[in-house]
């Protein structure tokens, strides 16, 4: 379960790869949105789990999202990226994905709290694979990963807490996915483009 927030550099050639020094800057990335429902049922688990554990991180509910997958991290945003992802986006064909999180679990390095299940994963893990080889058509890094593990970050907090069932799984019909650009250090998503999930 290596799917996380990382901190990427530009290589030569103006795409994105690791670079730890990273503080601010631009992210890039495939996701899956929930509808407004599901953000309160969200909002919800993570107060009474927050408090239940006494953690001290504040949930991330403005920017709950499912990550599909990364395209990269920029000082600035570059157009021929930009272009190049909707290229890839375009290519993806899929059916609306029924997803369905039904335990809260700890994902160490990043010290993140996370929604994940099963409910989901084989549709858009091939959504994953489709949007990794359409981004290596389209002349960027294909980043798929074996490990890809569907999830909902809820906060990040240095506390280890136990891995909990939800009573009342958290579901939803996801009907489109988007390519987002996050303001990295400021919390802030901006949709680009958005593609229907039709079959």
């Amino acid at each position: 379960m290596n799917q996380m927030p990382l901190d990427f550099g530009d290589d030569k050639n103006g795409r994105g790869r690791w670079n730890e020094s990273y503080a601010s800057g631009h992210r890039l990335f495939f996701a899956l949105c929930p509808p407004d429902a599901i953000e309160q049922q969200v909002a919800a688990i993570a107060h009474d789990y927050g408090r239940a554990f006494s953690l001290s991180g504040r949930p991330r509910l403005t920017t709950l999202h499912v990550s599909i997958i990364w395209v990269g991290d920029y000082p600035k945003l570059p157009e021929d990226v930009v272009f190049a992802a909707r290229q890839a986006g375009a290519t993806v064909e899929s059916a609306p994905i029924a997803m369905t999180f039904d335990r809260i679990m700890r994902f160490p390095q990043p010290r993140a709290l996370v929604l994940c299940g099963e409910g989901g994963r084989k549709p858009l893990t091939r959504v994953h694979v489709q949007l990794g080889v359409g981004m290596h058509n389209a002349g960027l890094r294909h980043n798929i990963n074996r490990d890809f593990t569907p999830h909902m970050t809820l906060l990040y907090d240095r506390k280890a807490v136990p891995p909990t069932t939800l009573d009342a799984p958290v579901s939803w019909t996801a009907s489109e996915f988007l390519l987002i650009h996050s303001v990295l250090g400021k919390t802030e998503h901006r949709i680009i483009d958005r593609w229907p999930l039709l079959g």
